[in-house]
C-alpha cells in the first residue's frame, strides 16, 4: 500500500477512535451531566462547521494540504485535551477545535478517496475504517483508563501524528485541476440534490437516535449498551465494505430500497439487540450506495463529498435532540414507529430528485 492512502486510512481511524475517546472517562471529566454533554457534543459542533467549507475549498487548492492540516490539528488537540486535563471547560473548547480539524480531514479525504478510479473498494475501505475506529475509541479507552484516564486519548492523539508524518510528502495527481467553484453553483448542486439530502438527513438522524436512546430504552448495564453500540458500527463496517465491492450500477435505487429494511428494523430495536446491529448494517450499504453514486456524478467531489457528510453531521445533531424531546410525552415505542416511518418517507421521496434515473421513477 502507497503511503499516501495508508496515511489516510490510518489517519481515519485514529481521528474517529479520537472523537469517542471521552466516551468512557466522561465522569472522570466532570461529574455535571450537562458538562458532559457539552464535552462530547463539542467535537461534533466543530466537525459540522468545517465539513463543508473543507471539500468547497480542496476543489480550489487541492486535497493534501486539508488532508495533511487536519491529522496535524487533529494530533495537537488531543494533545493538548490529554495535557489540560484538569479543566472540562477547556476540554470543551479543545473538543471543539478538535472536530473543526477532524473534519478538514475527513472531508478532504473522503473527496480524495472518491476521485480515483478504483474508488468503490477505496472508499469502502475509508468508511469501514472510520466506523471500526468509533468502535475502538469506545473500548480501548476504557481498557487503558486502568492506568490512566486519558491514556486512550494520548494513544489516539500519537497515532493521528503518525498518520500526519506517513503522508508527509502526500501530493494530488499530476491531472488535478482546481476548480473556483461560485456560491451560485454551490446552491444550484444543493438544490438539484434537495431530495437526496433530506433523504441522508433522515437516515443518518435515525442511527443517531436509536445510538442515543440504547442504553436508557434497553435498560442493559453501560457495558452491555457499549457492546451492542460497538457490534452495530461493527456492522456498518462490513457492509459498507462488502457493497462497496458490488456493482451498483443503480445506487439510488439501491437507497430506495434498502430504505424499507431500514424503517422495519428501527422498531425491531425495541425488542431484540439484533436490530441495532441490523440498523447499523443497512445504513453501511446505504453508505456505500450513496459514496457510489457521488463519484461516478460530474459534479466537483470536494462539494459533493462535503455536503453528504454535512447532512449526515446535522441528522445525527438534530433527529436525537428532537426524539429526545419527544420520548417522555410519547414513549418509545412511538418514537421508534414515527422514525421508521420517517425513514420510509425519506425513501419515498428520494424519487422525486432530479438526479434519480427518470427509468425507474
Amino acid at each position: 500500500m502507497n503511503p499516501s492512502l495508508l496515511a489516510l486510512y490510518v489517519g481515519v481511524f485514529a481521528s474517529m477512535a479520537l472523537s469517542n475517546a471521552v466516551v468512557p472517562i466522561l465522569s472522570i471529566i466532570t461529574p455535571d451531566p450537562g458538562m458532559q454533554g457539552a464535552v462530547f457534543a463539542a467535537y461534533f459542533l466543530g466537525a459540522f462547521f468545517m465539513v463543508f467549507p473543507a471539500g468547497w475549498i480542496s476543489d480550489t487548492v487541492g486535497r493534501p494540504p486539508l488532508i495533511k492540516l487536519g491529522l496535524l490539528g487533529t494530533c495537537v488537540s488531543g494533545l493538548l485535551i490529554w495535557f489540560f486535563s484538569g479543566d472540562p471547560l477547556f476540554t470543551i473548547s479543545l473538543r471543539f477545535l478538535e472536530g473543526l480539524f477532524t473534519g478538514m480531514f475527513v472531508s478532504s479525504a473522503l473527496s480524495y478517496v472518491n476521485s480515483e478510479a478504483d474508488h468503490k473498494k477505496l472508499s469502502g475501505m475509508y468508511i469501514a475504517l472510520l466506523n471500526v475506529g468509533l468502535v475502538a475509541g469506545l473500548v480501548i479507552p476504557g481498557l487503558l483508563a486502568a492506568y490512566h484516564p486519558y491514556a486512550g486519548v494520548l494513544v489516539f492523539s500519537v497515532l493521528s501524528g503518525c498518520a500526519f508524518f506517513t503522508g508527509i510528502f502526500f501530493r494530488d495527481h499530476a491531472d488535478f485541476v482546481s476548480l473556483r467553484i461560485p456560491i451560485r453553483i454551490i446552491l444550484s448542486i444543493t438544490q438539484y440534490h434537495k431530495w437526496l439530502w433530506v433523504t441522508l438527513f433522515v437516515f443518518a438522524g435515525a442511527t443517531g437516535v436509536v445510538t442515543s436512546m440504547y442504553p436508557e430504552m434497553s435498560g442493559y448495564s453501560a457495558e452491555i449498551s457499549g457492546i451492542v453500540t460497538a457490534l452495530m458500527s461493527l456492522a456498518t463496517a462490513v457492509c459498507v465494505y462488502a457493497a462497496a465491492h458490488l456493482a451498483l450500477s443503480d445506487s439510488l435505487g439501491v437507497i430506495r430500497k434498502t430504505a424499507l429494511l431500514l424503517a422495519v428494523s428501527i422498531p425491531l430495536v425495541l425488542l431484540t439487540p439484533f436490530g441495532m446491529i441490523i440498523v447499523g448494517g443497512v445504513f453501511g450499504v446505504i453508505s456505500a450506495a450513496v459514496l457510489n453514486y457521488i463519484a461516478v456524478t460530474p459534479h466537483p467531489q470536494g462539494v459533493m463529498n462535503g455536503l453528504f457528510t454535512t447532512m449526515q453531521y446535522a441528522g445525527m445533531a438534530a433527529l436525537p435532540f428532537v426524539t429526545g424531546l419527544l420520548v417522555t410525552p410519547l414513549g418509545y415505542l412511538w418514537v421508534f414507529v414515527s422514525v421508521g416511518i420517517l425513514v420510509l418517507t425519506g425513501g419515498l421521496l428520494i424519487v422525486r430528485c432530479p438526479c434519480y434515473v427518470p427509468a425507474l421513477r
